[in-house]
């Protein structure tokens, strides 16, 4: 079983007996994978904190068939410190983090994925207005929908984009436009909420977002 490095970002973090956790990761090279670091939590022979959202390098040792993988020698290439320390870009990171975990189940190399979920960590870590951060979800999860092909037609309003509120195509008009605005929070939320209603239809999620409940309540 051969090394190969790759770069991931962590979708989730899974203790696992004293030291080590599974995590599941968006790779750049394999797609969705399964991984268990060893040692890497407080107490461990090479402790590297790891959570959700960092951007990560390391070694795959990759086994056809298998659906845990190991991984070794984990660097933090970045763990987005401005995301982490602020709750609304934490919240909204997390709702992009959540609609890869239901929406990818087999692993698959699909490299325009990884591009773009690193994308947009980058972009939220570098927002530095408030109004811009929903603005990004939302083109984040259209610009997923579009590569699954299904994107929201916001030429054709709202029949032509499969039923979806007029609202959302406005807001992605708008996004695409190069035209930004400020949105009320409720406003915003309701964008969202759509945004992802039609993600379950279209990916066949049957459970709702956690990450969306959260985000409601802060």
């Amino acid at each position: 079983m051969s090394a190969e490095k790759t770069y991931s970002v962590i979708l989730s973090v899974t203790p696992y007996r004293e030291t080590s956790c599974i995590l599941r990761l968006f790779t750049r090279t394999r797609g969705l994978v399964h991984g268990i670091a060893k040692g890497v939590r407080v107490g461990g022979k090479s402790s590297t904190p790891l959570d959700r959202g960092f951007l990560l390098e390391s070694l795959l040792y990759y086994k056809p068939n298998r659906e845990l993988h190991t991984l070794g020698s984990p660097h933090v290439m970045n763990f987005f410190p401005q995301i982490r320390s602020d709750i609304t870009k934490s919240a909204l990171r997390d709702v992009a983090l959540e609609l890869y975990l239901k929406s990818i189940t087999q692993s698959e190399p699909h490299p325009e994925l990884f591009e773009l979920l690193a994308s947009f960590l980058t972009g939220m870590e570098e927002a530095s207005e408030r109004e811009a951060l929903f603005p990004l979800l939302w083109q984040f999860i259209h610009n997923y929908c579009m590569m699954a092909g299904f994107g929201i037609d916001i030429d054709g309003g709202s029949g032509g984009a499969g039923g979806i509120d007029e609202i959302v195509v406005k807001a992605i008009k708008d996004i695409d436009d190069g035209r930004g605005r400020r949105y009320y929070r409720g406003e915003a939320l309701r964008i969202t909420e759509l945004l992802l209603l039609y993600c379950r239809g279209h990916f066949d999620i049957r459970s709702s977002f956690n990450s969306l409940e959260f985000l409601r309540t802060i």
